[in-house]
């Protein structure tokens, strides 16, 4: 009886570990089509409306066009997979108002901290 257990565990855990294809918690968004973001000289994401208010490539905002199925970045990281010129004869998007984000930093949340040195002692 005891190895049936063991047997339905280990099979349990390697199913739940080949079933659970789930995407990491630091991957980007996909372009499900051609689309345009707005970045800087080096491909960083900017705001699209950077690339609105000034002339292309005028203010250091300039158009980068990434094929369909590629990764749109966060704000403030770096493009990649695309081209500052668009492909001839394509249409492109712009990039999804869901992916409008800037990852955001670790955010620490109390604990002991300084404090955890003096727990317990009379302080005059």
């Amino acid at each position: 009886m005891a190895f049936d257990l063991k047997w339905t565990t280990a099979m349990a855990a390697a199913l739940l570990a080949s079933g659970c294809n789930r995407a990491k918690a630091d991957d980007n968004w996909t372009a499900d089509r051609d689309t345009a973001i707005c970045t800087d000289a080096k491909g960083v994401r900017l705001p699209d409306d950077r690339c609105r208010q000034h002339r292309v490539g005028s203010g250091g905002a300039f158009w980068y066009f990434l094929g369909r199925g590629r990764a749109i970045p966060y704000f403030g990281e770096r493009a990649a997979g695309g081209s500052f010129r668009a492909a001839t004869g394509t249409r492109y998007s712009f990039a999804p108002p869901g992916s409008a984000m800037t990852r955001a930093a670790a955010v620490s949340r109390g604990g002991f901290g300084a404090s955890a040195r003096r727990f317990g002692s009379v302080h005059a």
